[in-house]
């Protein structure tokens, strides 16, 4: 999962590999015959269990062999007899990465060079301590434009601090100075997500803790490098985005070969950031999260938004639904990208927006809707609702009262027209429905049942359309559209 930058962390100082020849007396120069040697480089800080190191051999080098040891295996190197030395029959530059080491544990790293005709030069090591467990930072994901790192603690660590940054901001980040520095105080577990990398680019994670004695960890940096815009060699996809409106948006996600599965969720722009990014929730963990949420029918429950997942290997076709029902509502969309074992890879965050007022938009008409109603009984009535024109993007529909709409307010439609406006949020909803009709059985509630469908009383079923603005002025219709009226049966 993790794309290595390879950029050195720390540097040997190695031999110098020159032999001075013996010089007579009175001469004042000196003669240099040059060794062939190999530097080592570490690439990031050593894990708990792995390390990683870049081997640069000098011009003169033919070869060279490198191990992993301890530092009373140099004999043994030099002989070739130690366990699992590696050959690299090239001036090349080789990055070699071991892992499966013992936590806490202090290794040499061993490499020696070769001239052409096999005449061996000095040894060069370097000794390292793996880390500790008890404070481990770690790549959690890399993409082609994000990226995510988890910081893991036990609670001797009451604070640390954190910068994504390039090789050169170390000492900025050391000393405080650099701008992106962010600071967690008793976060035992938390995963750092950025989303607004640059493709193909080279980047440096730098995090220190500090315990509650006031001693500082070592200096954890993590070196990656961002993947090619939309790169294949990382399970990826290709996003689109669809029609919009103030209800609903559409998308399209097409994985490429190495992605088996995707998860697509999108939320009002921050609606459940607590619970995303809150310490007391998921921490920022969002692989887990998603992998956790893909499979929840109801998502709601758990989450100010929707979720929706593909079957496997297959383009995701996703319709997503903003409650809010409001124009410019700015939306954070996020798609999670699977790996061939079916493990939640990468997490890219995509931004949209619900569209503009359009003033040119014609409004719904009420004469274009034709609703009917029948088996009307003392628990409910089935209602159907058809409508003509092309305007009506959407409607709300509900039982008026006969009483209210002859009596109480003597058919003024516009005294109908703002008491449905303003319940709308309670009335039945439909939209956009298929072949521009609805069939419902519609069951009256108890509180209904008690009021307004009282035996013997009159009703209406009304709607009040919106055109693609959704429920606003200049959205609305300019009437209520009203069905014939029924009488509620008497027993």
């Amino acid at each position: 999962m993790k794309k290595l930058l390879i950029q050195p962390c720390v540097l040997m100082v190695v031999s110098l590999g020159m032999l001075f020849t013996a010089c007579k007396k009175g001469e004042g120069t000196v003669t240099i015959l040059d060794e062939p040697t190999v530097s080592i480089e570490f690439v990031g800080t050593p894990g708990v269990s792995d390390v990683t190191v870049k081997f640069i051999p000098t011009e003169k080098a033919a070869k060279y062999n490198f191990a992993i040891g301890t530092d009373q295996d140099r004999e043994n190197f030099e002989n070739g007899d130690i366990v699992g030395m590696q050959s690299e029959d090239s001036n090349q530059e080789v990055t070699y990465s071991w892992s499966d080491l013992e936590a806490g544990e202090y290794y040499v790293v061993y490499a020696m060079a070769y001239d052409a005709e096999g005449a061996a030069g000095p040894v060069s090591a370097h000794g390292f301590k793996t880390a500790s467990s008890d404070f481990l930072v770690e790549a959690y994901y890399v993409g082609d434009n994000s990226a995510a790192f988890r910081i893991t603690n036990t609670n001797d660590y009451y604070t640390y601090k954190f910068a994504l940054g390039t090789a050169d901001d170390k000492e900025a980040f050391m000393n405080d100075e650099l701008e992106a520095i962010t600071t967690k105080s008793e976060v035992f577990d938390w995963a750092e997500n950025y989303f607004d990398l640059v493709p193909d680019t080279e980047y440096v994670f730098y995090c220190q803790g500090q315990d509650r004695s006031g001693r500082s960890t070592q200096l954890f940096e993590i070196p990656i490098t961002t993947y090619s815009e939309g790169s294949d060699e990382i399970p990826n996809f290709v996003f689109e985005e669809g029609p919009k409106d103030f209800y609903m948006q559409e998308y399209t996600v097409t994985p490429n070969a190495l992605c088996k599965q995707l998860v697509l969720y999108q939320q009002p722009e921050g609606a459940s950031d607590g619970t995303m990014f809150g310490v007391n929730n998921w921490k920022g963990l969002l692989l887990d999260m998603f992998d956790s949420w893909k499979d929840i029918e109801n998502i709601g429950s758990v989450a100010y938004g929707a979720c929706i997942t593909t079957a496997v290997n297959e383009e995701l076709k996703a319709q997503m639904t903003t409650v809010d029902l409001e124009l410019e509502n700015p939306l954070d969309v996020y798609v999670t990208a699977y790996d061939e074992m079916y493990n939640p890879y990468l997490v890219k965050k995509f931004k949209n927006t619900t569209p503009a007022f359009n003033s040119s938009a014609a409004l719904p008409d009420a004469s274009d809707f034709t609703i009917t109603t029948s088996n009307v009984t003392a628990e409910g009535l089935d209602i159907s609702i058809s409508y003509t024109s092309d305007n009506t993007r959407a409607f709300f529909y509900d039982l008026v009262s006969g009483n209210y709409w002859e009596n109480e307010i003597k058919g003024d439609m516009e005294a109908l027209k703002n008491k449905m406006i303003t319940d709308y949020l309670n009335l039945a909803w439909c939209y956009n429905p298929a072949g521009k009709a609805i069939e419902n059985n519609y069951v009256f509630s108890e509180d209904e049942q008690k009021t307004d469908a009282v035996p013997g009383a009159t009703l209406y079923v009304g709607v009040l359309a919106m055109n693609e603005n959704g429920p606003i002025e200049g959205g609305w219709a300019d009437a209520v559209a009203l069905s014939e009226p029924f009488t509620i049966p008497v027993e």
